[in-house]
């Protein structure tokens, strides 16, 4: 992760359990940056991500880093790093962790990098239908929708309703959506969905409008892709494709 400077905090996400114990639920937020390599030197780059999450296993960190590369749009080429299922006070608990992290990172990757971008993201698992898998798919296809402000709830209830319905229909898609918390411009929602291979871009053979057709009844179906398109500004996507061998794992 680049350093605390390049930083910011939001909100905190507690629980307590069916057993009536203070507990915590698994954790919904993010910590995603993206690079891009400078001058168009993109192996350089690549190897210095690589020596840093090596890095990251000498010193045995205990989160999981996951790297993906843009194979479409406009960054094409760009790096995208995450790691996932956190609480806020577990980047508290890492502070001493990080400022070692920045050790490495700032002398040796960001001078490969012209640029670096880094946001804070909330998991949405009332709208999201993960796969079982505990493994990345080989690509994700991404798309970023950023949302009219006097539309936010109007957006996310659509969303859960979208989630309902093919949950009902048991629709063969993966699928993660995730709010922008703080890092760029906002109102913004992303989803990524799973790809294994370039074929399975065309979807199921039932589709998505039938499968929420056959659910919601045509009308109920047209009302909340209706309510998605028109509390969206725009969109951006891309596609992603999964480098384990640059990804940092973290022993259990």
């Amino acid at each position: 992760m680049i350093g605390r400077r390049f930083l910011a905090a939001a909100l905190c996400s507690a629980a307590v359990s069916a057993v009536a114990v203070a507990q915590e639920k698994p954790g919904t937020i993010a910590l995603v940056y993206s690079t891009k390599a400078r001058s168009l030197n993109v192996m350089q780059h690549e190897s210095a991500l690589k020596k840093h999450f090596e890095w990251h296993k000498a010193n045995k960190d205990a989160f999981t880093w996951y790297v993906w590369q843009v194979t479409s749009g406009e960054n094409i080429g760009d790096f995208v790093v995450g790691t996932f299922g956190h609480q806020w006070k577990e980047f508290d608990a890492r502070a001493k962790f990080d400022e070692a992290d920045d050790a490495d990172f700032i002398p040796n990757v960001l001078p490969t990098a012209e640029k670096v971008d880094l946001g804070y993201w909330e998991f949405l698992p009332a709208a999201s239908h993960p796969s079982p898998s505990s493994q990345p798919a080989a690509m994700a296809q991404v798309t970023h929708y950023y949302v009219k402000p006097d539309g936010f709830v109007a957006f996310l209830e659509a969303i859960k309703a979208l989630k309902g319905a093919l949950d009902k229909a048991n629709y063969p898609l993966y699928a993660y959506w995730y709010r922008l918390v703080s890092g760029g411009e906002g109102p913004q929602f992303v989803v990524a969905v799973d790809r294994n291979s370039w074929s399975e871009m065309a979807g199921p053979a039932k589709s998505l409008d039938d499968a929420l057709a056959e659910v919601l009844g045509p009308q109920k179906a047209v009302e909340v892709l209706t309510a998605i398109r028109q509390t969206t500004r725009h969109t951006r996507s891309y596609m992603m494709a999964y480098r384990p061998d640059i990804s940092y794992i973290a022993p259990k």
